[in-house]
């Protein structure tokens, strides 16, 4: 994204390669909102959706009379553009004829409408968007190469969901917050969001969560992967949601989820899994003996990522020249929560400054925030952190899961 606010600000024609669902218009918004043509018209043409036969006719208008049923002149999708932005989504499927024209178009060339005798002068940048491979299209002489590069002064490309763990459990809290502002995902779920392939990216993410919603008992406090119901069917060498384990990998994920759930209290995690504490901590301890990940604390390694610490601290937050008390309420390695007297923008940078907890070192992080409710509470995602400041506060973790009685029975 710091990508994205830098290119917006030069004129040249934007290439967005992704798969379907990555959001590769929403990256393609934000081109347009951070340029300097940002109060200026926004068309956004999907390429594929527009019939073969009117394509030249939708982009570049046609005059009057140009062919049968031509009643009025009409100006196409350059002309409503002018001086804004032209989004051209799914470029990959424009046919070829189209493509000489775009060409000069692009150029700077003025060009007539359909059946016109005046030519018509446009300033328009164009972004364009495809999930297809535009280099493979070129060899196979599908599409132009020199509207390849033309399009691809700048190019972009868009990770899969898959890719992108941070992005992913902090897009479906988003969604989530949108429906139940103080809910939460299981430890459970997160493993099972974080091993899924999502083919569908974020639009899947999306309607998988809102499902899970709709569907679930108790939506409005958590979320768990029997609400989420991901698909379990995967192919060799894809990763395995959690219920597709053994019954002790199970087993597992259900005593550590419960033991989240009583913040880290064992007698009181035992009494709700009916079971004794000393069944629970010898558990615990073979766990810990069968564990071949390196954790840090108490936690496996997805869920010490995303281990998240509730407290109360008076924080200083930054926005823009604008600098605000709040009220840290959690905190985690990749955000954290706080209260603030306005509500900000979802989207909007911000910095938060405090001193991290049981040391004297002053942190100073960045992000933006991910949600806002009406009370004021803002959800922030950290878009970097300082290996110093990482340190101290896996430090600080580690030594509040020792008080809660974590760190003794499941660290060796």
């Amino acid at each position: 994204m710091r990508l994205v606010e830098q290119v917006a600000c030069h004129p040249a024609a934007v290439l967005i390669v992704g798969e379907t669902g990555t959001g590769k218009e929403m990256i393609a918004r934000s081109i347009h909102s951070h340029s300097l043509r940002c109060n200026k018209a926004w068309v956004d043409v999907n390429c594929a959706a527009i019939p073969e036969h009117l394509v030249e006719s939708e982009l570049f208008g046609y005059e009057k009379g140009a062919f049968s049923g031509a009643d009025t002149q009409k100006i196409g999708y350059f002309e409503m553009a002018d001086g804004g932005t032209l989004f051209l989504d799914e470029i990959g499927d424009l046919d070829p004829k189209v493509q000489v024209k775009l060409l000069r178009v692009l150029d700077g060339v003025p060009y007539y409408r359909l059946g016109g005798s005046k030519k018509v002068s446009v300033n328009v940048r164009v972004v364009a968007a495809t999930n297809q491979n535009l280099e493979e299209l070129v060899r196979a002489g599908r599409f132009r190469n020199d509207l390849y590069h033309r399009l691809a002064e700048f190019k972009l490309e868009i990770p899969p969901l898959r890719e992108r763990p941070e992005d992913l459990l902090a897009i479906a809290e988003q969604i989530l917050h949108q429906h139940y502002p103080n809910s939460r995902f299981s430890n459970d779920a997160v493993t099972a969001l974080l091993t899924h392939e999502w083919p569908g990216n974020v639009r899947e993410l999306r309607n998988a969560i809102f499902r899970a919603i709709m569907l679930a008992k108790n939506a409005s406090l958590e979320i768990t992967s029997v609400d989420l119901k991901l698909n379990r069917d995967t192919t060799p060498g894809q990763g395995k949601t959690p219920l597709n384990r053994d019954l002790d990998q199970v087993e597992r994920q259900i005593v550590f989820d419960m033991l989240d759930r009583c913040g880290g209290n064992q007698g009181k995690a035992a009494e709700a899994l009916g079971i004794s504490r000393r069944t629970l901590l010898r558990k615990l301890k073979a766990y810990r003996e069968n564990e071949s990940e390196t954790a840090v604390g108490t936690l496996c390694a997805e869920q010490q990522r995303y281990y998240r610490k509730q407290t109360s601290a008076p924080v200083k937050l930054m926005h823009g020249e604008e600098c605000m008390d709040a009220n840290l309420l959690n905190i985690s390695l990749g955000g954290a929560g706080v209260s603030l007297h306005k509500l900000l923008g979802q989207g909007e940078a911000v910095t938060i400054h405090f001193v991290v907890p049981e040391s004297d070192v002053q942190a100073e992080l960045r992000g933006r925030i991910a949600w806002a409710d009406k009370e004021g509470h803002h959800g922030i995602q950290f878009s970097e952190m300082p290996a110093e400041i990482r340190s101290h506060l896996q430090r600080w973790f580690q030594s509040e899961m020792k008080k809660d009685g974590w760190r003794e029975e499941l660290v060796s």
